[in-house]
């Protein structure tokens, strides 16, 4: 069977590996032959592990009700775009077209899948989005007021840990913590008071883990610590991104703070860095910040407004938290993206580009 991907030359294999797009070759029997590189890339899985499994332990569903019928009909089959999850439980958006493959008899042999990963495009596209809404200046200057909010949150629990711990090591760590955030209060009282309601800020290395580390240890003392279990899932191999620490401090604040927010009862948030393989910002490599909780989910209505300025579901909310994250980071050249199933959870995944020479 595997005769059906060689040609005289014995170069079909090099060909398909210089394709940009996914070729999975498959038997009448769905079994996989073969696949190329940027097929690998897209399933995660080695040619070598997936060579004579069954599709349907490999490749999503989708998959093979299109070769199936591209098979039956005799004729090549264009499906729509899908979002299908893979077997390792990563969402992926593709479009599969399927051939049917014939020996020289006219029998069946099989099929080969064309797959185009959208992932990227829609990545690239939404990112673009988000980086033209950042030009807006009226609901950022409003939302700056809003903000001041959450650095006087953190003086206040800081506050009230020293009256409840005795501890000397708590009690300093509390302290600095005070010292810091009434510095960012000054600094976003700054910003009211000028023109441009995110002037340019000063980026320079800043280590991703040091800020998500101090929003986890106030937020594992506040009120919701005792529903809420805080997992900490850090890449420690993950270099400095260039940035600015107090807008990335006012990003991952608010999203922790509301992923907390959105369990009932009890559950969990976990909070994970890991590095970008998929594809690159700006032409430089890239990481994710993913904070993923338990809680109830939001509905695809509502996803869809999360990040319009004074758009809120909850009671008294002004709307600007997330509309503002949004800015800062498509402001860092990076962008956050939401998915969210009713009843199981939401994920945040912010990603930042690496300028320089780290992680090269």
């Amino acid at each position: 069977m595997t005769s059906i991907i060689k040609t005289k030359g014995g170069f079909s294999q090099d060909i398909i590996d210089a394709l940009p797009d996914g070729i999975v070759v498959i038997d009448k029997s769905f079994n996989i032959i073969s696949m190329n590189h940027a097929a690998e890339t897209i399933f995660k899985i080695s040619r070598g592990k997936a060579t004579g499994m069954p599709t349907s332990t490999v490749l999503p569903e989708e998959m093979d009700e299109i070769a199936e019928k591209s098979i039956r009909d005799e004729r090549t089959v264009f499906g729509d775009e899908v979002n299908p999850v893979l077997k390792g439980g990563e969402r992926v958006s593709i479009q599969v077209v399927s051939s049917p493959l014939f020996s020289d008899e006219g029998k069946a042999l099989g099929a080969i899948l064309q797959v185009k990963d959208l992932s990227s495009t829609k990545f690239l596209s939404e990112k673009n989005l988000q980086q033209s809404s950042a030009s807006t200046v009226g609901g950022l200057l409003i939302g700056l007021a809003h903000e001041l909010k959450n650095p006087l949150s953190g003086i206040k629990g800081a506050a009230q840990l020293l009256f409840q711990e005795e501890t000397v090591e708590v009690t300093t760590r509390c302290a600095d913590i005070i010292i810091k955030e009434v510095d960012r209060l000054c600094t976003l009282l700054d910003r009211i008071g000028q023109i441009e309601p995110l002037p340019k800020e000063v980026f320079e290395p800043v280590d991703i883990h040091d800020i998500l580390s101090e929003i986890l240890f106030l937020e594992s003392k506040s009120r919701d610590s005792k529903k809420v279990k805080f997992v900490e899932n850090f890449d420690i191999t993950l270099p400095t991104v260039l940035g600015n620490k107090d807008s990335l401090k006012q990003v991952f604040l608010n999203i922790i703070k509301n992923s907390a927010q959105a369990i009932a009862n009890k559950g969990t948030v976990e909070i994970s860095t890991r590095w970008i393989t998929d594809y690159k910002l700006k032409g430089e490599k890239a990481i994710s910040v993913e904070i993923r909780d338990t809680g109830a989910g939001i509905s695809k209505e509502i996803l869809q407004k999360i990040s319009t300025p004074f758009y809120s579901t909850k009671k008294g909310g002004s709307g600007l938290g997330l509309f503002i994250a949004y800015q800062i980071i498509a402001k860092h050249g990076g962008a956050i993206f939401v998915e969210s199933e009713l009843e199981k959870g939401t994920v945040f995944k912010v990603y930042l580009p690496i300028y320089g020479n780290e992680g090269k």
